[in-house]
């Protein structure tokens, strides 16, 4: 996989210290509070599973699965709720993590789906922010890292369902997705 790979953009040192700090926040944030998170599978399954091991204290949990790409590099149309969450958000703190918030359809979509339940706060943290290529309004309140527009792949971000397994964030080189 690694000869795939152009340039990492962020090691696996910077992913833990960026986890660190945005954990801090999270734990200061939610303090006292019963709060549920809800993940945007399949990418966030690394970054989730990583940051919610550093909290300590209990967090409901449940995922969703929405699909805006497909097998492109390029947004496919409307996002689609694939599954919904199972747990009971109402008058709950809910937290939405994914993987990356680019041009903002995956997360509004789920945003305003979520709403519909009636949760008494809804906020958003994200691995990836990429401004560059946004169309919707939606700013997550929490994020590790921001990004330019090269395509990334690692730490859950993946291309045609591959290089989910990096331990780094990397941009893919051009070649591998002209295949």
């Amino acid at each position: 996989m690694e000869k795939d790979i152009a340039r990492v953009i962020f090691n696996e040192k910077q992913i833990r210290d960026k986890l660190l700090d945005v954990s801090q926040t999270l734990i200061r944030d939610y303090q006292d509070k019963e709060w549920t998170v809800i993940a945007i599978l399949n990418g966030s399954l690394i970054f989730l599973a990583d940051l919610i091991r550093l909290i300590p204290y209990p967090i409901r949990l449940d995922t969703i699965d929405a699909a805006t790409y497909g097998e492109s590099t390029f947004p496919q149309g409307e996002t689609r709720v694939i599954r919904q969450f199972k747990i009971d958000i109402e008058g709950k703190h809910v937290l939405v993590i994914d993987d990356i918030v680019d041009t903002g359809s995956t997360l509004t979509k789920v945003l305003e789906d979520i709403r519909k339940y009636h949760p008494k706060t809804l906020k958003s943290c994200v691995l990836l922010n990429r401004i560059s290529k946004r169309r919707r309004g939606v700013q997550p309140e929490y994020r590790c890292f921001d990004i330019g527009d090269d395509y990334v792949v690692g730490y859950g971000l993946d291309y045609n369902n591959k290089y989910r397994n990096l331990p780094f964030i990397a941009v893919l080189k051009d070649e591998c997705y002209r295949r």
